[in-house]
């Protein structure tokens, strides 16, 4: 393994010390470090219809909607043609985006990629509804959550719906505890808890105990309900630019959820913002 390290940064010295543009047939953007350097937003742009190449597609989807402009008009148009994609990668890349940028006005057009035969495709449709609140989504979460085949599918599906304070979600999930798969159980545990604001655990008895007390107070002691957001793993470059300051992860709520407060009680309260483990380098906001 030293070996082929060692070989690939001497090739790499090498390389360094040739003359630029040593050959007329190449281009500006076809030198040997032309992949080290950021891609022009308009070419960005124009890979996003590549008929040809779908790795072009994906790449340029991820791209746009990382960069700060990636939720402006223009680039939403793009996300919403391209997410019925014949390749599940930038099916699943367009569903992301929708997440991150869409609208409630999205959501029909990404429940239909919750039967995705793609398993992956359906993960990021799960994930995109945990960031859009509709009433719309509750019963194709349902379904997922009982007959999707792919744990992880189940498990986005049950963090989503627990931002839905209705009995039939508060049901399927007491059922959805006798899921084989634990990961999938401990999510609906957490969205239980986010609902009612108790804690049975795993115990289905409990929760049903409980809720017969209940009456129509079933989820009066409800909390506020966050996506759940992606930290970025530490670089190497994080760690020696110890002197930067660490970036703070915001909780955040899904859009439109705030349509479905009640207006004369407002939404649970927020969480303190909590600033990133200083032994786990930056983190960054989601949304």
């Amino acid at each position: 393994m030293r070996q082929r390290i060692l070989i690939g940064y001497i090739f790499i010295m090498l390389a360094a010390a040739l003359p630029v543009g040593c050959s007329k047939s190449a281009s500006k953007d076809e030198g040997i470090f032309a992949g080290l350097m950021p891609p022009k937003p308009a070419d960005v742009a124009r890979d996003a219809f590549n008929v040809t190449d779908p790795d072009k597609r994906r790449r340029s989807v991820n791209l746009l909607s990382n960069a700060p402009f990636g939720g402006e008009a223009p680039y939403l148009k793009t996300y919403r043609l391209l997410v019925d994609d014949p390749d599940p990668t930038v099916r699943a890349a367009c569903l992301r985006a929708l997440g991150k940028h869409g609208q409630i006005s999205d959501v029909p057009a990404i429940l239909p990629y919750l039967k995705d035969k793609t398993s992956f495709v359906r993960w990021e449709a799960a994930k995109a509804l945990q960031r859009l609140h509709s009433p719309d989504a509750v019963d194709p979460l349902l379904t997922t959550l009982h007959e999707d085949d792919d744990p992880d599918v189940r498990t986005a599906a049950a963090n989503a719906l627990g931002q839905y304070p209705e009995p039939r979600v508060f049901a399927a999930l007491i059922g959805a505890l006798q899921d084989e798969d634990f990961t999938v159980v401990t999510e609906v545990v957490h969205s239980l808890e986010v609902l009612t604001g108790q804690d049975y655990g795993e115990d289905g008895a409990q929760w049903l105990s409980w809720s017969q007390h209940q009456d129509k107070h079933l989820f009066a002691g409800q909390e506020a309900y966050y996506y759940p957001q992606f930290v970025r793993p530490p670089t190497i470059w994080d760690k020696i630019k110890f002197w930067k300051s660490r970036k703070v992860v915001v909780p955040t709520q899904p859009t439109g959820i705030e349509q479905a407060n009640d207006p004369l009680v407002g939404p649970p309260a927020a969480p303190a913002a909590s600033a990133a483990d200083p032994a786990a380098g930056q983190s960054t906001v989601a949304k």
